[in-house]
């Protein structure tokens, strides 16, 4: 066993109830007031490798390669370095390879296994690594699929996934992690779900959020979670309001 497996085997128990993350952009300044007592908050990150001096020190760093362009890889080497010298136990691959527009990062299921052996798999026990997340459209999971039967050799650890629908469809949520889930065969990869968002309105993204965060923690299967997102200029329920302090959606994420 490697002692990076025995001491997150003896975290285990304590991270357990710390499932939920904080996806930011930088710098973090909207991330710091999340960790008061009861908090649940035990992550954050921020579509890309670089952790910048001010991330909080109680809140692990998950460095993200949005995508295998120059503009990512330059300094992806350095920054994970850096992000686990400092407490990273996690890395998370690229960002919905699947989709072209919208923020998709546009690669198709072999050119991600290229890109994956290359930069991901070489911190194979120095962290857990992350598959890519693809969204819930239609050609997400056909994708991956394809991603997984492509990448042999390959160490993958956990599967983040991407949804937004309806805050009032309970029942796709839940049917499209068990989908998620399946489509990871053999390997029975855990989920995080690193994207979810509902749309609706305040009220009722409140309350899908206190029927869906219950569960989610009681499924074995899924690990971590973390609402889009902390952005006070966010239209879709920000986590954080304007003085970077939790918005009221963000206190009933971060505490009930």
């Amino acid at each position: 066993m490697t002692p990076l497996k025995a001491l997150l085997l003896l975290l285990a128990p304590s991270l357990l109830a710390l499932q939920r993350g904080l996806p930011f952009n930088n710098p973090s300044k909207y991330i710091q007031t999340f960790k008061g007592a009861g908090s649940k908050i035990s992550w954050a990150y921020n579509w890309d490798s670089y952790m910048d001096p001010g991330f909080p020190q109680n809140v692990e760093f998950v460095p993200m390669l949005w995508g295998d362009g120059a503009d990512h890889t330059a300094n992806w080497v350095k920054n994970v370095n850096d992000a686990i010298n400092r407490g990273c136990r996690h890395i998370l691959a690229f960002n919905e390879p699947d989709g072209c527009s919208g923020g998709g990062s546009c690669m198709s299921p072999q050119q991600a296994v290229n890109a994956y052996k290359k930069y991901i798999q070489p911190f194979k026990g120095r962290a857990y690594l992350g598959a890519p997340a693809v969204t819930n459209g239609p050609a997400g999971l056909p994708w991956l699929k394809e991603f997984f039967r492509l990448c042999t050799g390959c160490q993958i650890d956990f599967l983040p996934v991407h949804w937004y629908d309806s805050a009032t469809n309970d029942a796709w949520f839940k049917l499209y992690m068990s989908q998620a889930y399946a489509a990871t065969g053999s390997l029975k990869l855990k989920l995080w779900v690193t994207e979810f968002n509902g749309s609706g309105t305040l009220a009722q993204k409140t309350d899908f959020l206190r029927r869906m965060m219950p569960w989610m923690d009681s499924q074995s299967y899924i690990a971590r979670y973390s609402w889009f997102w902390c952005d006070p200029k966010s239209t879709m329920g920000p986590l954080v309001d304007g003085n970077g302090n939790p918005s009221g959606l963000g206190n009933v994420y971060t505490y009930s």
